[in-house]
């Protein structure tokens, strides 16, 4: 990341570059600032080649790139999901890693991918001759620091408590967040400081954020609190059993959590071992401290028995979510 940040203000691109990983909000966003910054002064008309929606072979790509720039320095040529990196395409790919060993001076070659094989003789050819980045997913104080800044940009403020609650609530991607923190904008009008009240009347959360407060008032010893969240959640249709799933995986969440935590992993650590963002690991590993580690595996085990008497019409779907809140919300 440092490198491509410093390639984009020094102005001295490499040849090529791989832009990849779960943060696909990145990859589409240093992917534009390459090719404004590449072709600042020159006519993008003319010097620009954008492949998506297709899978170009490699021929396409090789003419594309080999083309000299008009009336400019460069020519930039963006290729979006090509799938060129995977093992489904290996003859292009291969023909691709031998173009970019002699690759034309004058062209930027960028790809943007969401399926790579690190093992391909092209990754490793990119990377040799230009720049692979993967984007991981920001941690919940980077992603504070973007919110703020993309508020800031906007004249408006917003605290690193309001941003975690924003995060919590709605972020599924750094995409989804930037829809919401534009809708805060128009919210506030006037209004520099973004309060948690504007955040719940105008962010929707998501069905995950709704688990996260049931979970957090049955770790509280709170039933009605918790029965009440659930009854918002069946009044928005969602489905008693959907919810009964996620519960199950927050359980399970909770569990693999504090067992990793007591094994001295880091919360980053675990975040990386179980393929989850940071924040929803931070989320789980507090919620856990509200049980033991034998009571959310008692948890998951009447998840389960919850599940199988909803299906086989032993139990309503809503009385059986009921009877399972309230359970781990007594005293």
């Amino acid at each position: 990341m440092k490198r491509l940040k410093a390639d984009l203000k020094s102005g001295n691109f490499s040849k090529a570059y791989l832009l990849c990983g779960e943060e696909r909000y990145l990859s589409r966003y240093y992917s534009e600032q390459i090719k404004e910054k590449a072709l600042a002064g020159s006519d993008e008309s003319m010097n620009l080649d954008i492949f998506s929606g297709v899978e170009p072979n490699a021929d396409m790509i090789t003419d594309a790139c080999e083309t000299l720039p008009f009336f400019g320095e460069r020519r930039v040529v963006i290729c979006k999901e090509s799938r060129l990196f995977t093992t489904e395409r290996s003859s292009d790919s291969e023909k691709m890693a031998r173009y970019l060993a002699d690759c034309c001076d004058t062209t930027v070659l960028v790809f943007v991918e969401d399926d790579i094989d690190r093992r391909s003789k092209l990754f490793k050819k990119l990377n040799e001759v230009g720049m692979a980045v993967i984007f991981e997913t920001p941690t919940e104080k980077e992603l504070s620091d973007w919110i703020q800044g993309m508020l800031k940009k906007k004249g408006k403020a917003i605290s690193v408590s309001c941003c975690l609650a924003l995060i919590r609530q709605t972020a599924k991607s750094m995409e989804s967040l930037a829809m919401e923190v534009g809708k805060l904008d128009s919210y506030l009008g006037d209004r520099k400081q973004v309060s948690e009240d504007d955040i719940a009347a105008v962010c929707s959360p998501t069905i995950e954020a709704k688990v996260f407060e049931l979970v957090d008032a049955v770790g509280a010893k709170k039933p009605e609190v918790a029965l009440e969240i659930l009854s918002g959640m069946i009044l928005m249709k969602e489905s008693p059993l959907k919810v009964l799933a996620l519960l199950a995986r927050q359980f399970r969440l909770m569990a693999q959590g504090k067992a990793m935590l007591a094994r001295g992993m880091s919360e980053r650590d675990i975040a990386s071992a179980l393929s989850l963002k940071s924040f929803v690991v931070s989320i789980a590993l507090r919620q856990a401290r509200n049980f033991a580690l034998a009571r959310l595996v008692e948890a998951l085990g009447d998840c389960l028995k919850a599940d199988m008497d909803i299906k086989t019409g032993e139990m309503d779907d809503r009385v059986a979510v009921e009877t399972l809140i309230v359970k781990y919300a007594g005293a």
